[in-house]
């Protein structure tokens, strides 16, 4: 049995599903659970998205999908399928995961941190501060870390008090004199970028006790939109709808 989080699942046909997941010895992985529309003894609704499942899986010959045999959930994480925000967010995660992610690439690290995540949110919703930095981490963790130190563009340090630009294209926060035709609203303020320092220095626990500024929330969500956009080269549709409904923690006001 392959310890998995189901991302999405949808028909194939009048029985069958195709299922989207990820595990920590293969990546992403897409998978046809035979009969699980008919079959509750082998399935049983233990295909839902967001949850913590075991699959006993085996290849298929003729494409890239493999068979899901059997499905039993290990943890149902109830707690985030039952709240909106909690859903919204996990969601975008995972989906930010699997853009940036090439199918069937093992990353254990990335399992990991993503089964850490969903246990924690199970709790409550994180500050926005800690949401954040989780992002800033995941990107980290799939190659795409964000510069907050160094400027990208002339390679120099960025001071305290300095104000600063993000540059999706540079991968980074950037000095106001390299920032040519960078959009104003990407403006990063000193007190943002020392606390998005210090932040990415601290412990997770203690990290997730930070305070952050309704101007500050804004300005490092603009940032990290704008960056992800841009890696992905398309729309990311949980972003999208988490935008749209403000579905992020409130921040501090």
């Amino acid at each position: 049995m392959v310890r998995s989080i189901i991302l999405s699942k949808k028909d194939r046909g009048e029985a069958d599903e195709l299922v989207v997941f990820l595990t920590r010895e293969g990546g992403w992985l897409r998978g046809i659970a035979k009969n699980a529309k008919k079959s509750r003894q082998r399935f049983g609704g233990h295909l839902e998205p967001l949850t913590l499942v075991d699959l006993l899986l085996r290849p298929r010959k003729k494409d890239n999908l493999i068979w899901i045999d059997e499905a039993h959930v290990a943890q149902g994480l109830l707690g985030i399928r039952s709240d909106l925000g909690k859903v919204a967010l996990a969601t975008y995660f995972l989906e930010l995961a699997q853009q940036l992610l090439p199918e069937a690439q093992s990353d254990a690290a990335l399992f990991d941190f993503m089964v850490g995540f969903l246990e924690s949110l199970e709790g409550a919703l994180p500050a926005p501060a800690a949401s954040l930095l989780e992002e800033i981490r995941l990107l980290g963790l799939l190659g795409y870390a964000p510069e907050f130190h160094i400027c990208p563009a002339c390679a120099k340090k960025i001071d305290p008090g300095e104000e600063a630009f993000f540059s999706p294209v540079n991968g980074g926060v950037i000095h106001s004199g390299c920032a040519g035709r960078i959009p104003t609203d990407l403006v990063i303020s000193p007190d943002t970028l020392a606390l998005v320092r210090r932040g990415l220095a601290l412990r997770n626990s203690a990290a997730s006790r930070l305070k952050l500024s309704k101007r500050g929330a804004t300005e490092v969500r603009a940032a990290l939109s704008s960056f992800v956009r841009h890696l992905s080269g398309q729309e990311i549709k949980s972003l999208a709808f988490l935008e749209k409904v403000a579905a992020w923690p409130d921040p501090v006001r």
